[in-house]
């Protein structure tokens, strides 16, 4: 029996687990796929204090990874499935089934992020893979001299699109508004970039 269940290894999952191992509650935190969650597809953090310079996504997550495995947390990497309710004890706790095995812990914290919008179109998940990305940081490569469009008009559709101007012929960033939600410094660098084309 864990004192805490993080679901979840990005940023805030992780910091959770650095203050439950702080108190040296005995923690486990699970993610289904690396930690690190969805700054890691970003290949730079610029807005992060204590990096005046900016970091590589990796290197922060690996700090991050390294104060918490100093305190005594273990990251696991699974899917977890349900959380419910246990009644075995006198107590109330959870059990927390996963794709491979269950745990039963006092209190669970789901820390499991944010996910790319989908836009509905016709075709989107039948092309997902093959030429469909969410991810241009992780994809830029195949899209070596190709046009590309980008939607949306937030920090991580900006940042895309000037990572995909490094291999692509040509990108056009299409968004809804006339204004950018994104950091106003990220729409400079798009904007002074030749190869990205704007559809407002």
């Amino acid at each position: 029996m864990h004192d805490l269940i993080i679901i979840g290894a990005g940023p805030a999952g992780l910091t959770a687990a650095l203050y439950a191992g702080r108190f040296r509650l005995s923690t486990l935190v699970l993610e289904k796929m690396c930690p690190g969650g969805q700054i890691l597809l970003s290949p730079e953090i610029e807005n992060y204090p204590g990096f005046p310079e900016g970091v590589s996504t990796q290197e922060l997550i690996d700090k991050f990874k390294a104060q918490v495995d100093s305190l005594g947390v273990k990251i696991e990497s699974d899917e977890v499935l349900e959380v419910a309710p246990s009644f075995k004890l006198s107590s109330v706790a959870y059990h927390v089934k996963c794709s491979g095995i269950s745990y039963e812990a006092k209190s669970v914290i789901i820390a499991t992020g944010a996910r790319s919008k989908r836009l509905g179109v016709e075709g989107e998940n039948k092309f997902i893979g093959r030429g469909v990305s969410y991810c241009g940081t992780c994809d830029g490569p195949l899209f070596r001299d190709k046009e590309v469009v980008v939607v949306g008009g937030g920090d991580r559709a900006i940042e895309d699109a000037i990572f995909l101007a490094s291999y692509a012929r040509k990108v056009t960033l299409i968004h809804r508004r006339q204004e950018f939600r994104a950091a106003k410094i990220l729409v400079e660098r798009a904007r002074q970039n030749p190869k990205i084309n704007f559809v407002l």
